[in-house]
This record gives structure tokens, C-alpha cells and sequence, in this order.
């Protein structure tokens, strides 16, 4: 006799697919939003079905009732949960979470708002800062000095906006690598080691700090140059990129803020600003505004450049051949002649630049005097202070006083001068004495003179860079007192030699000087300067050179 579960596998299929069809249509439901139902429902269906197919496959009945029983649990417990719970309670639950949300989002709509407005009132002040520079820039164009007065203009809207104590501006030589003052104001502690030798005098110190030429590297404004990011530094003590110089009040540093100026993406200068000791730290804020003053004189100069670059092409083109005529003439059209002592010299002038001058001065029977000077400035300004100097040098050396004293009457009477062109002059001055064979040598700014040593076949530098001749009245000059022997060789030179570039860029340097006189040491004077002269020409190529090239070489016979 057949059984029931023998044909109930039937319907338990078709209550099956009719579960998960019930299924799929709550699904459907749900996702376009026309229901919410719950989701008890989707597994009571479930629970269902999957009863219903495992009743089916094993023939045994009892596991459909087990599932319809579970399910009406399911079910049961959903309604009587629901019999219990407060629909009010609930909508309030609701209103509550609503209204929460919307607040929040009020708050961020609000401090959105109040961010919006703090950004819009910043590039305002940003936007009136670059005007007020624009404005302001135009009225330099005409004016003499144009950059000069430009960066004092902008060193005071700096040292105003932040109540600095001093500030400085500082920008980049692309030829020589270092970065020179433009503009000091004010007290400006040296974040920087002081040279040993220099007295610690407020004028000497703000003399070496005006005058000065900082490397790229190694000392606080070239590292901070080079990174090219501004820097805070509130504590100067506690910060080891500033070095303490000493217990004198006025070398007691404060608080500093440094800034980068720069023509599109490259740092071409740095603003400097500082604050006593005693008075309040620099702050963020102040930062801040110092960049945005950077921005701004960044901005302002590129057009400056541009402007001062065509009027000094102009006026070098203008004066600069007049100079030249008038420089190849103060120099010696022939080289007199010294018992026992050989002679050689050129000089080759840059355009438009007028700055070397040397002389040859027989002006007593125990004494000639070689002079090799190297003048600031371009064209008729350094043309008009080579003559000063050279009037000076050719009445001194006519009496029996010593090269450094003769040095010293030659710098009192360049500092005197009150113009505003730069009367500035590095100056190798030589004594020499034919008949004890005894030189002796004094010097200032960065001339070098070599002495080459027959005996030993060696050659090294005997001068020092020193400050240049027109600084300061107060400026010490030393003896360097020689005997020499025969064979030996005395050379001076400008640096315009030494700084001469390759179409590399890469400098002649005194390792190449050196090189040929000793290699050529057994010929005159006159035949080394012509083997130097082919050398430098060789080694320059047809690469521009923006400085004078000059070499006086005396051989002692």
C-alpha cells in the first residue's frame, strides 16, 4: 500500500517555488520603494522553502512541519513584538534623529560660511598688498637707483607690517654663486659666525654684514636660500643655525623670520627680519604676512629687472665705449725698463665694463711700484673712480712710505668721496727694490698676487681676501715684506681672470694660472702673460664673459 510521502514531494516543490516567488516580489517591492516590509518576513520565506525542498528530497514530511512550525514561531513573535511597541515613541525617535542630523549639517553649513568669508577677506588684504606694490613700483622706473630705492621701499612696508627691529634683503649673484645685502635697515643681530679678526664694534660688525658675500651653503641665509622655504624662528638661542657671536648687547640675537623672494620658480633673493632680545617673539601671524609681502616683491620686481636690464643695455652700450677708449688710455701704452727684473702684462675688457687698471711706476732709484686694481661698477662710474685712485696711488708712491700706509692714504681719500655711485676697488700694490731684491706687498678686496718659488718650483697665493679699498676710513692694511731671489715670480691678477667661464660654465680658476707659470717658468716674463693669455683665450672659447680679464707677471732676473 503507497503512503502519502510517497506523492507528497508535489506540492512541497510547488510550495517551494512559491516561497521564493513570494520572495523575489518583496525584494522587487522594497527596492522601487513602493513597501518596507520587514525582515522577519524574508526569512519566515525562506524558512519555508528551504523546508519545503529538504521535505521533498528526503520523502519525509515531518521536516515541512518543522519548518511551517518555526516559521509561525518567527511570525508569532513579530506581531506580538509589535503589539507592544508605541508608534508615537517611535515617530518621535524618528523627528529626533531628523532634526539632530539637520543641526549638524547647519553647523557645518555654518562654519563652511565662516570659512568662506576668512578666505575671501585674505585674498582681499592679498590682492591690496599686490596693488599697493604695483602702484608703487611704477614710480621707481624713472628714478636713479631704481632697485635700491625699490628694496628701501619695500624694506620699510616690512619692517612696518611686523614691527621689526631690522631687516635685510639679500639677492642672489647667478655669476658668482653668493648672495649679497641690497637693503639693511635697522638692527639686524648676525645670525652668522663673524670673521675672528673683526673688531666687535656696531659700525665694523654692520659694515661686514652690508658688504659681505654669503655662499649658497654652510651659513644660515644660503641654507635657507637654497631650501627656499620660509622660516619662523621664534627662539634664536635654542635654534642651532644661529651662532652666538658674543656677550655684547648688540650682538644678542632675538627672534627671526626669513622668507624667499622668487622670479617664477626659482629663488632669486631673501628677506630677513629681526627682533631685539627684549622685545616680543615674531609670530605665525607674522609669518604669514611676510610671505605675503614676499609674494608681493616677487611680483613687483620681475618687471623691474626687465626694465633696468634694457636701460643699463642702453646706457652701457652709450657709455661703455667711451669708458673703454678712455681706460686703454690710463693704461701704460709701454712698459718700462727694470734693471734685472723682466716684465709682462695684458688686460682684455669686457664690454661695456671698464673696471681693471694697472700701473707700472718707477718713482724712485730704490723703488718701482706695480699696481693691479680692480674697480666696482660699470662704464663711466667705475672709469671716474679708476682715475681717482690712480691720481692718488701715482703722487703716494713718489714718497718713502710703505705699501700698506700708501694703501691707507688711497682708502681715506676714496672714503671721503660723498657720491652715490660705488667707489669701491680691490688693489694689489707692490714695492720692489732692484737692487736688495726686496718687494713688499699690500692688498685689499679679493686681487690675488702668487709668488713662485724657483728654488722649490712651487707656486702659492700670498695675499688674503680682505675688505676692498673705499669701505671704511677705519680699515687696517698689512706689509707682506719678501726677498726674493733670481728665477723667482711675482704675479697678480684680477679675479675677473680667475672667474672666467667655459662655455660649461666652469671657471679658470688659480690652479690654471698656476699650471702655466710653472710650466713656463724658465721663459720672461712677457712670453708667460702671452702663454696665460693664449690659455685663458683656449679655455674660454666663445663663451661671454661679463667681468675684465687682467695679469701683471714679474720675474726677478
Amino acid at each position: 500500500m503507497t503512503s502519502i510521502d510517497s506523492f507528497i514531494s508535489v506540492p512541497l516543490f510547488a510550495s517551494a517555488i512559491f516561497g521564493l516567488f513570494i520572495l523575489l516580489s518583496l525584494v522587487t517591492l522594497k527596492i522601487k520603494g513602493k513597501t518596507k516590509p520587514s525582515f522577519i518576513f524574508y526569512i519566515t520565506l525562506v524558512v519555508l522553502a528551504l523546508g519545503a525542498v529538504y521535505s521533498a528530497i528526503s520523502k519525509k514530511s515531518i521536516f515541512f512541519v518543522f519548518s511551517v512550525i518555526l516559521a509561525e514561531f518567527l511570525v508569532e513573535t513579530f506581531i506580538l513584538f509589535k503589539s507592544f511597541d508605541n508608534p508615537e515613541k517611535q515617530e518621535a525617535k524618528r523627528l529626533a534623529k531628523a532634526a539632530s542630523e539637520a543641526s549638524h549639517s547647519g553647523d557645518q553649513d555654518s562654519v563652511s560660511t565662516a570659512v568662506i568669508k576668512e578666505l575671501e577677506e585674505k585674498h582681499k588684504r592679498t590682492l591690496q598688498v599686490h596693488n599697493d606694490f604695483v602702484n608703487k613700483v611704477s614710480t621707481f622706473f624713472s628714478s636713479d637707483n631704481s632697485m635700491e630705492n625699490f628694496l628701501e621701499y619695500c624694506n620699510g612696508v616690512l619692517r612696518e607690517k611686523v614691527s621689526a627691529d631690522g631687516c635685510i634683503i639679500l639677492i642672489a649673484d647667478d655669476y658668482d654663486q653668493v648672495l649679497a645685502v641690497k637693503s639693511f635697515v635697522g638692527s639686524f643681530p648676525p645670525p652668522y659666525k663673524l670673521p675672528d679678526d673683526l673688531p666687535h664694534k656696531p659700525l665694523r660688525v654692520e659694515t661686514n654684514l652690508r658688504f659681505a658675500q654669503f655662499q649658497l651653503n654652510g651659513n644660515i641665509f644660503g641654507d635657507i636660500f637654497k631650501e627656499g622655504k620660509p622660516v619662523l624662528i621664534e627662539d634664536s638661542v635654542k635654534d642651532p643655525r644661529v651662532y652666538q657671536n658674543g656677550p655684547e648687547d648688540f650682538l644678542k640675537t632675538g627672534s627671526y623670520i626669513f622668507a624667499p623672494i622668487r622670479e617664477e620658480e626659482n629663488v632669486v633673493g631673501l628677506i630677513g627680519l629681526a627682533k631685539n632680545p627684549g622685545d616680543s617673539k615674531f609670530s605665525k601671524d607674522d609669518l604669514e604676512k611676510v610671505v605675503d609681502l614676499a609674494d608681493a616683491i616677487s611680483m613687483t620686481m620681475n618687471p623691474l629687472y626687465s626694465f633696468l636690464a634694457y636701460a643699463e643695455k642702453t646706457e652701457l652700450n652709450k657709455g661703455g665705449s667711451i669708458a673703454s677708449k678712455y681706460q686703454k688710455d690710463l693704461l701704460p701704452q709701454k712698459l718700462p725698463v727694470i734693471g734685472k727684473t723682466s716684465i709682462g702684462c695684458f688686460s682684455n675688457q669686457a664690454e661695456g665694463v671698464c673696471g681693471d687698471y694697472y700701473d707700472i711706476l718707477a718713482s724712485r732709484k730704490d723703488k718701482v711700484s706695480f699696481i693691479m686694481a680692480d674697480v666696482a661698477g660699470k662704464g663711466m662710474n667705475s672709469l671716474i673712480v679708476m682715475i681717482m685712485i690712480r691720481a692718488i696711488l701715482r703722487l703716494a708712491v713718489n714718497t718713502a712710505q710703505s705699501a700698506s700706509t700708501i694703501m691707507t692714504w688711497a682708502n681715506r681719500g676714496i672714503c671721503g668721496d660723498t657720491s652715490k655711485i660705488d667707489h669701491f676697488a680691490s688693489v694689489a700694490l707692490i714695492n720692489y727694490n732692484a737692487t736688495t731684491k726686496e718687494a713688499e706687498i699690500s692688498t685689499c678686496g679679493n686681487n690675488p698676487v702668487f709668488l713662485f718659488s724657483a728654488k722649490d718650483k712651487t707656486i702659492k697665493q700670498i695675499s688674503t681676501p680682505s675688505e676692498p679699498l673705499g669701505v671704511t676710513k677705519e680699515t687696517v692694511f698689512e706689509d707682506i715684506k719678501l726677498t726674493l731671489c733670481s728665477g723667482d715670480i711675482l704675479a697678480a691678477c684680477t679675479d675677473g681672470l680667475l672667474e672666467s667661464l667655459n662655455e660649461n660654465g666652469v671657471q679658470y680658476s688659480s690652479s690654471s694660472l698656476s699650471r702655466i707659470i710653472i710650466k713656463n717658468c724658465n721663459a720672461s716674463a712677457k712670453e708667460i702673460s702671452n702663454k696665460v693669455k693664449d690659455d685663458l683665450k683656449k679655455f674660454c672659447g666663445v663663451a661671454q664673459q661679463y667681468d675684465d680679464q687682467s695679469l701683471l707677471v714679474i720675474k726677478i732676473q
